[in-house]
């Protein structure tokens, strides 16, 4: 053996007798303690576990789904809460990340599919929603959210007699449901029809099952008409007054005719 070799040799072993003086043997606490470590890094939350982090506030929610993803991001409640959850807090992109990985392994899955729907129609990009969409719209023929959401893809693509033929199947399925109703709203603004779009949304902001979308929508509709006043009174207190008058000169820049209906597009859902 080379004088190099034998004295990286000893100096391994000196390392290693000085590693073993020092170590002492495991009690008993340090074993549970490194046991309950590993359980907790590898086991998924127990159903219990889950139903409480879906009663908790969405930043709790996104730690406990994250921490469910990355232990198995193969399960497919896992993947479908936490890509819903990042979705509710914004993060469409990483929410289609999510989403679409879960899709390889179920193509047709009707709840996958509305999600990774929603977060292209988030940033803008109804022509990635469509290939999904057409593979799932079988499974969810009877379900009126995937006939809402395709209305949704077929307004923002410019076809607007299409969008209304999905938005009255949805509506024969679930009647006058406000959001529904507030989507097709939206269709009509889109191809020109803001009158029609307001007097559908004035006829569902006020009920108790609609969302602050509605209202939201309203005011938008109301402001790229030029009816400014109108849209400040139907802001009432639920949208701050300085949210309003900053959206005065917006709302009248909207009115120039290339940007008139652009600005909707991302108010639907």
């Amino acid at each position: 053996m080379s004088a190099a070799k034998t004295s990286l040799s000893l100096a391994l072993l000196t390392a290693g007798a000085l590693l073993s003086a020092c170590s002492t043997a495991p009690t008993a606490t340090d074993r549970a303690l490194a046991k309950d470590i590993q359980a907790r890094t590898i086991v998924p939350a127990s159903r219990a576990e889950r139903d409480a982090a879906d009663r908790k506030d969405l930043l709790e929610q996104a730690k406990f789904w994250g921490a469910e993803y990355d232990k198995n991001p193969n399960d497919y409640e896992t993947s479908l809460k936490f890509a819903r959850v990042l979705r509710a807090m914004g993060s469409s992109q990483r929410s289609s990340e999510i989403s679409a990985q879960a899709l390889t392994a179920k193509q047709n899955d009707v709840e996958l599919t509305l999600i990774f729907a929603q977060a292209q129609l988030d940033q803008g990009r109804p022509d990635l929603a469509v290939t999904s969409l057409a593979r799932a719209e079988g499974a969810g023929v009877g379900d009126w959210r995937m006939l809402s959401i395709i209305g949704v893809v077929m307004a923002q693509m410019g076809r607007s007699a299409d969008a209304q033929s999905y938005y009255a199947r949805a509506l024969a399925l679930s009647p006058d449901n406000p959001k529904v109703l507030s989507n097709q709203a939206l269709s009509y603004a889109l191809s020109g029809q803001p009158q029609k779009a307001e007097e559908i949304l004035r006829g569902i902001v006020d009920r108790p099952d609609a969302d602050p979308r509605v209202r939201q929508n309203l005011v938008l509709v109301l402001g790229v008409q030029g009816k400014f006043e109108e849209a400040r009174a139907a802001a009432g207190p639920s949208l701050p007054k300085e949210l309003i008058d900053a959206n005065q000169e917006y709302f009248r820049a909207m009115l120039t005719p290339a940007r008139k209906w652009d600005s909707l597009r991302g108010q639907q859902n």
